[in-house]
């Protein structure tokens, strides 16, 4: 009986120790992460598309110019017409396009963030990259498991048809990208 309270024993040790190293392995390794790996890893689980989108132009008018009387003419027909000296020139106003975005954003976490930053690409019809733009959202208030729209306006957009647009959660951001995502730099 001796000998196997003593091997009883031993394992108990054994056991305790094992149990001890355990314990603190997983303790190292749950222990307080910095605010840039919570920033990622609660990005991981958000994600973002674009819904759809509108192009708008406006006139660029920098200076109106001064228009001489408009002169109509009837056609054989007795259609009246405006003189095509007068169309010609209001024809020549430049343009700048605007490209209204809706963007779906989502997330699959019990925890949020103030804000996101969404990746915006621009791309022609062969998928070649246009353009890229980084957006800011406020998602304080996008609750979790719920698809939030948002409306973001890109100006001065060179769009022909044929252009499309994405929207990303990009994941993981290389550390030397981190300063242009605006909710690593929030203090935590």
């Amino acid at each position: 009986m001796k000998i196997q309270e003593v091997i009883v024993r031993r394992i108990s040790r054994c056991l305790g120790v094992g149990v001890i190293v355990l314990a603190g392995v997983m303790a190292w390794g749950c222990g307080p992460k910095s605010h840039a790996e919570k920033v990622a890893a609660i990005r991981s689980v958000f994600s973002a598309e674009v819904n759809s989108f509108i192009v708008e132009e406006e006139p660029l008018v920098t200076e109106v110019p001064e228009l001489e009387a408009v002169e109509i003419v009837e056609t054989e027909e007795g259609e009246p017409v405006v003189d095509d000296v007068v169309v010609d020139e209001m024809a020549e106003i430049d343009v700048i396009q605007k490209v209204r975005l809706d963007i779906l954003i989502r997330h699959r976490s019990n925890e949020g963030l103030p804000g996101i930053t969404v990746d915006i690409s621009m791309v022609d019809s062969s998928e070649m990259e246009k353009g890229s733009w980084r957006v800011w959202f406020d998602t304080s208030n996008v609750a979790e498991a719920t698809v939030t729209q948002f409306t973001h306006v890109l100006e001065d957009v060179g769009y022909e048809e044929g252009d499309g647009f994405f929207a990303e959660v990009r994941h993981p951001v290389p550390a030397e990208e981190l300063g242009d995502y605006r909710e690593f730099s929030e203090i935590p």
